[in-house]
């Protein structure tokens, strides 16, 4: 009994802590939240389990969390011949909410993200008709929010923040939809997302269309092309407004030029461009210059190549010991 004790108070301590540290996490100011869903502690204990049978539209104030916005959204596969949509779970979720006066001048919309599966697909957001797809950056996560992290080493999370101008609401009804995106030429197993929590902000700050950012994220993917091994690495440049026609992005690194073009079909979000760039020492300079919004901006960045791995396969059979049959037998097979 007393280790029994021991135990309960020592997971009742690590909750608490949890708890805290979930509690310590940034919040908006509560006057500028004109709605939100779920609660910011990367666990998706609050919403439904299971899967939608019709689409999901959750009606700000009148709609529950627990019955009608459910954990997981299965993706949606996009590949280079078209889209095809999994299963009805896998279309987009709406949100409608109202605005009693004029919207004020910019928003900020947080969506939180847990990644639970061997994928990480893109989220798609739609803010009455203009669209635009995000790219995730998860971090890995040890927090025991959800109970699949007591058996997957790769459990993580994923926020998406930005901000967009007031121009795309007005007073009255208006609809944020939400859907994930699996960009491949294959079908992925058990693609999708779960979902933390979601949160519309008031932003004082004011939104510039002309603001756009990038990240250089090599990979862990290497390619031998003509006896030479290339690093593949990814360029995400983020937008605030539809990309100007003849767009492109330029890249220099040790003395190469790269370029690719946008592709000119989102009217904001972030695009996602991958570069086979020869191997490369540590802190190498990377420059780089893009003309997304109508005016030339550019970044230099120091990076570093990632480790390369050698994967080894082993084909076996799971047993069970004790349960496929006789712990002797087992361990003779």
């Amino acid at each position: 009994m007393r280790l029994k004790a021991a135990l309960l108070s020592g997971w009742m301590v690590f909750f608490v802590a949890g708890c805290r540290q979930h509690a310590a996490t940034p919040q908006a100011n509560h006057a500028n939240i004109v709605f939100q869903i779920g609660v910011f502690d990367r666990s998706s204990a609050e919403f439904a389990g299971g899967t939608p049978k019709q689409s999901v539209n959750f009606i700000v104030g009148e709609s529950s969390p627990v019955k009608d916005w459910y954990a997981r959204q299965p993706a949606e596969l996009v590949s280079a011949v078209g889209t095809h949509p999994a299963n009805n779970a896998a279309v987009p979720r709406t949100i409608t909410f109202s605005l009693a006066h004029a919207p004020a001048v910019a928003y900020r919309l947080r969506v939180s993200l847990l990644i639970e599966g061997a994928s990480v697909p893109a989220l798609r957001v739609n803010i009455n008709g203009k669209h635009g797809t995000f790219f995730l950056q998860p971090k890995l996560d040890s927090n025991m929010g959800d109970m699949i992290d007591s058996f997957d080493p790769a459990y993580s999370h994923a926020d998406v923040t930005f901000n967009f101008p007031g121009s795309y609401l007005h007073s009255g009804t208006n609809t944020i939809a939400l859907q994930a995106i699996e960009e491949s030429d294959k079908i992925v197993p058990n693609a999708g997302l779960t979902y933390d929590a979601i949160e519309l902000d008031r932003d004082a700050e004011g939104f510039s269309t002309r603001a756009s950012s990038a990240r250089i994220v090599p990979t862990i993917f290497y390619q031998q092309r003509q006896g030479q091994l290339n690093e593949m690495v990814d360029v995400f440049l983020r937008y605030g407004q539809r990309v100007k026609p003849g767009s492109r992005v330029d890249m220099t690194i040790a003395g190469k030029h790269y370029h690719q073009a946008f592709k000119d079909d989102q009217d904001f979000g972030e695009e996602k461009f991958t570069f086979a760039v020869p191997e490369f020492s540590a802190q190498t300079k990377v420059q780089l210059t893009w003309n997304a919004t109508g005016h030339a901006q550019q970044k230099e960045q120091t990076i570093n190549p990632e480790k390369k791995w050698t994967l080894f396969l082993v084909p076996h059979i799971h047993l069970d010991v004790g349960y496929s049959d006789y712990q002797a037998k087992v361990a003779a097979i």
